[in-house]
């Protein structure tokens, strides 16, 4: 039995990051700009044979005889989700469309992109092109606007993961990454937000680039499930970024994506990583309705294999997916959260905001107040002004994260 991480943030919470542009984690080192460059370049396409390796590595099949992920839904934030594709018949809900506006309803069953549709493939494809993780689950489909360099605004993608959970998604996929900042208010209220309602946050670490080679966002937030990859080999894929905060592994190298109105690709990245763990998340919530998050998230440390033998590292985190064993094993219930959370973030004690808030989800109490003083259009300025964003990246290779 593995040890659990327990540890808690220090950081305090003040009223000025909110309001106030954020720097780099590393105060050593300057504030970072947003890449306006996908965080991946394609690989070279393979033909789609021999692409389903994952299966056979993460025990699809054996999984398969004892759950498919009904009755789950799974939100994938992103870019759109065909839900005219074979693979995804009768799936893909009617979604939504997040905005600067404010959410639009429709549009999320609707991918121009492609990104998002690849990553609804491998959680939940029927196998027509690509089997997924959990076939039988539903995809309810986030879609979060690029502006015009490719780029999503964190904002969106935030709100977006409160509207999945207030919809009915009780998985969460994250296969987009932004660079570190420092501790602020939405990533306490974001992760308040999903353990009050039971939902687990599954995100991609990130593809190595030249100049980051570190966990992004929300990966490096505390108490998401940031997943890396794995090569068909057994290693970790030698595109993944490794660090500190990896919770655990998964094939990211030659899988499968589905297009599109178009044959399916094959590309490597993270993001197809975190699709998978997100299914096997699905099997788990499927195979044991009464599972909190924590329980969850518990089996999936407890039953991957630590392939280096030494604990928690860098590369693997706790070790490499298995989704048989992760419906198999005798793991017991958890009354503890079993990752390190933000700080003030416990999960019997969170502060859930009501629909009336007027200061919006991801704000804290400090600015709550300042919004009743009149202070509501700073906030918008600051909002608009934020030059933090998140990068995506065009199949067929990730979103990248």
């Amino acid at each position: 039995m593995r040890r659990r991480t327990a540890l808690v943030a220090a950081l305090a919470l003040v009223p000025l990051i909110l309001i106030a542009p954020l720097a780099d984690a590393d105060p050593a080192t300057p504030e970072p700009q947003p890449d306006p460059t996908p965080v991946e370049t394609p690989t070279e396409v393979e033909p789609v044979l021999g692409s389903d390796w994952y299966i056979d590595a993460m025990k699809i099949e054996e999984a398969h005889e004892l759950s498919t992920g009904e009755g789950v839904t799974v939100a994938v934030i992103d870019t759109g989700v065909d839900r005219l594709h074979p693979d995804l018949d009768g799936k893909v809900l009617e979604g939504v469309t997040m905005t600067p506006e404010g959410p639009r309803p429709g549009g999320g069953d609707l991918d121009v992109d492609g990104h998002g549709t690849a990553m609804a493939g491998l959680i939940a494809g029927t196998g027509s092109e690509v089997l997924g993780v959990a076939p039988d689950a539903r995809i309810l489909p986030v879609r979060v606007e690029r502006d015009t360099e490719g780029r999503l605004d964190p904002d969106l993608v935030y709100e977006g993961v409160r509207w999945a959970i207030d919809n009915g998604a009780s998985i969460i996929n994250l296969s987009l990454r932004g660079k570190q900042t420092l501790d602020t208010g939405w990533k306490r209220e974001m992760l308040r937000y999903a353990i009050d309602h039971d939902a687990v946050l599954v995100a991609a670490v990130g593809n190595k680039t030249e100049d980051d080679v570190r966990v992004g966002e929300p990966a490096s937030i505390p108490g998401v499930v940031a997943v890396s990859g794995m090569n068909k080999s057994g290693y970790v894929w030698s595109g993944s970024v490794t660090g500190d905060s990896v919770v655990v592994c998964a094939p990211a190298e030659g899988l499968p994506h589905i297009q599109p109105g178009a044959r399916p690709q094959v590309a490597s990245g993270t993001s197809g990583a975190a699709a998978l763990v997100s299914g096997v998340a699905a099997l788990i919530r499927s195979q044991y309705p009464n599972a909190s998050a924590a329980d969850i998230i518990n089996r999936l440390i407890y039953t991957a294999h630590d392939e280096t033998g030494d604990g928690r590292d860098p590369g693997f985190g706790y070790g490499t997916v298995d989704a048989y064993s992760a419906l198999t094993a005798a793991v017991a219930p958890t009354d503890d959260y079993p990752l390190e959370l933000p700080d003030d973030v416990t999960q019997d004690t969170v502060a859930v905001p009501s629909e009336n808030d007027v200061g919006g989800w991801w704000l804290g109490t400090p600015m709550l107040v300042a919004i009743l003083a009149g202070g509501a259009a700073i906030a918008w300025l600051f909002r608009r002004s934020r030059d933090r964003q998140l990068v995506a990246t065009d199949v067929p290779v990730e979103q990248q994260v």
